[in-house]
């Protein structure tokens, strides 16, 4: 279930980009991406490209996702009587740490850039 948020976090992504031109719909795209696909900023994508890098953050993000939903099934199943919500909530909160993680590692390329 983790694996499919990522993915939808990916397809939003690539609807914006395509309905938003300009500025605006790439950094939003971009940001949605990123927040897909989290080792994007430790493998340096912003600043630099290519098909392995990508392919490579996209095979250690899933396993980063299928890690981060067990830990959530994990916590949630210890609870006698769970739903969707309940595993939803665990879920934004784990992921959470995750995303902010993620937009620490761009905002640290971004001063190593020296944009700021």
């Amino acid at each position: 279930m983790a694996i499919g948020c990522a993915f939808g976090l990916w397809f939003l992504g690539v609807v914006l980009a395509w309905f938003l031109s300009g500025p605006t719909g790439g950094s939003l795209a971009f940001v949605l991406m990123v927040m897909a696909l989290p080792v994007m900023p430790i493998l340096g994508m912003p600043a630099a490209g290519g098909a392995a890098r990508l392919l490579i953050a996209i095979a250690s993000s899933a396993v980063l996702w299928w890690i981060l939903g067990q830990v959530v099934a994990g916590r949630v199943t210890k609870r006698p009587v769970v739903g969707w919500r309940e595993w939803l909530r665990e879920f934004f909160v784990v992921g959470l740490g995750l995303w902010i993680g993620a937009a620490g590692g761009l905002l640290l390329g971004v001063l190593v850039l020296g944009a700021f």
